[in-house]
């Protein structure tokens, strides 16, 4: 047998190699200096792997950053397993080691110290099973190109990108080391130990740094208490919405965008959710929560936050939820005229708001305004160009600055609209319209205003948030106003006639009206 023996040193590392003989453990490496020798003993049963092949290496070994293969002449014991599976090595030195057991595709490894109180490290009973990987993230220093990472004891480093990430692949199931340094100097900045998966990638979020700590915050969410009255009987699967406000959280804790917000069930596993909206200014944000079955409706969660380095957690909460829940879960009719009735259609539990009708008279010189109502059911009739039931038809004469409203209060407080993702109104008539979102409440009458012109057809408007871009005076505009909204009303001008039918706000659902 070949003597393979040999002291090395590795800038930053030292290495020193040495060899043994087990007449136990099928082929070994062995050296004739006895000085080499150590006391302790390692024993591994491997209940699949006849004749497989093994390799011992410092962990203190760093292998070459160009990425060639360890030489055999680095590893301190290369050997097979004997007929029976078994791997015997006496003598072996003190230090600390990662023996890799590998036969076709497959491998395993085992860390291990030997020093004067621990002699033997011993495992009864092993099994060689598909390789697998790691990836994550790791704190490339300022002004770094990069970092490396390396596994100790198995001879494998990779370059990160400039961000961090790395990918690490073919490594043999087990518990390891990941270790990354500086390239400039040299120094530590991550380390962690994990358990290698088998044929699966594991990923290992952000490593920190010798010392690092992080300091989480969780609060308990009980599901019962974010399901409505008018949510029941949930349907399975279905969507819950969880809402954050100054109240009940603290968004200085949380990064900004709230990508470190995510849910875990009573045994710490993920809980499928989206973030909807984020507003950290405002402090209000809106959470996706998916429902996958009847028990998951007491359950009680875990809100976790405050890990600067995670990664936002967005699960597809909508998938195979049936159409008609997703409406249900995701819009509110404000106006379908239907009941003919002079309340507005606002579904229950929602206190429904009477709707009406006046005409504006603006005197410019005294800048003073007179205001007549009318009788909003008088306007109530079957349409004559082709839409199904009742719809609204007003009949007025006005030419700015003068005008017609129709509206109706929506809301008893102001909540925050910011996760609205758009509001349809059929219209047809002549003349102008402003489609508009206010504020009654407040003096300052804060408005969100889109500005248009009727067609003697009906057509469908589709207005976006950003779509609210009318600003002058008291005009205030989406953002300012989004989070004060007490009223929808819909101005008309500068022609004779406006007729309108169902108006639906989507992105919302009851819960953002009360």
């Amino acid at each position: 047998m070949n003597a393979l023996c040999k002291t090395l040193v590795l800038a930053p590392f030292a290495l020193f190699c040495a060899c043994t003989n087990s007449s136990t453990a099928g082929s070994t490496t062995e050296t004739e200096n006895a000085i080499a020798r150590g006391d302790g003993v390692v024993s591994i049963h491997l209940t699949d792997g006849a004749r497989a092949a093994y390799r011992v290496l410092p962990n203190s070994f760093v292998a070459d950053t160009a990425g060639t293969a360890v030489p055999d002449s680095e590893y301190t014991y290369i050997g097979e397993t004997d007929t029976a599976g078994n791997i015997h090595i006496k003598d072996h030195l003190e230090g600390t080691f990662t023996i890799e057991i590998e036969k076709g595709d497959s491998a395993i490894a085992f860390q291990y110290t030997l020093d004067k109180e621990t002699k033997e490290f011993a495992v009864k009973s092993a099994k060689l099973t598909a390789r697998g990987a790691v990836m994550g993230a790791v704190s490339v220093p300022e002004d770094a190109p990069h970092a490396w990472v390396h596994v100790p004891g198995v001879g494998r480093v990779v370059k990160t990108d400039t961000l961090g990430n790395f990918l690490i692949e073919g490594l043999p199931t087990g518990k390891l080391s990941i270790v990354s340094w500086n390239v400039q100097t040299q120094d530590t900045i991550a380390e962690t130990s994990v358990e290698i998966p088998a044929k699966d990638t594991l990923d290992l979020g952000h490593i920190l740094a010798p010392g690092e700590t992080i300091n989480k915050q969780s609060k308990s969410v009980e599901a019962s208490g974010i399901i409505s009255s008018w949510m029941k009987p949930v349907s399975i699967p279905s969507v819950l919405t969880l809402r954050l406000d100054s109240s009940n959280f603290d968004f200085a804790s949380a990064k900004g965008d709230g990508s470190d917000v995510h849910l875990l069930d009573k045994d710490g596993n993920d809980v499928p959710m989206q973030v909807d909206f984020w507003d950290s200014t405002r402090q209000s944000a809106a959470i996706f929560v998916r429902l996958e079955s009847l028990k998951d409706t007491s359950a009680t969660w875990t809100l976790e936050w405050g890990d600067p380095y995670a990664k936002q957690r967005q699960a597809d909460v909508w998938e195979s939820v049936s159409d008609s829940v997703w409406y249900a879960l995701n819009s509110v009719e404000i106006f379908n005229f239907d009941s003919k009735a002079i309340v507005n259609d606002l579904p229950s539990p929602l206190k429904k708001y009477d709707w009406y009708v006046q005409l504006h008279t603006v005197d410019t010189l005294s800048d003073s305004v007179t205001v007549k109502t009318l009788s909003p059911a008088s306007f109530l009739q079957a349409d004559t160009k082709g839409r199904s039931g009742t719809v609204a038809h007003i009949e007025y004469s006005a030419d700015y600055p003068d005008y017609t409203v129709i509206g109706t209060r929506v809301a008893q407080h102001t909540h925050d609209w910011g996760r609205m993702d758009s509001m349809v109104v059929w219209l047809r008539g002549n003349g102008d319209y402003e489609i508009i979102l206010e504020n009654l409440l407040d003096n300052l009458n804060y408005k969100a205003s889109h500005k248009g012109k009727l067609s003697s057809n009906w057509e469908r408007i589709t207005l976006k948030p950003e779509d609210f871009d009318y600003v002058q005076r008291d005009y205030h505009g989406w953002e300012a106003a989004r989070d004060k909204i007490t009223h929808f009303t819909i101005f008309a001008y500068n022609g004779t006639e406006i007729w309108i039918d169902n108006v639906r706000v989507y992105g919302v659902n009851p819960d953002d009206f009360k």
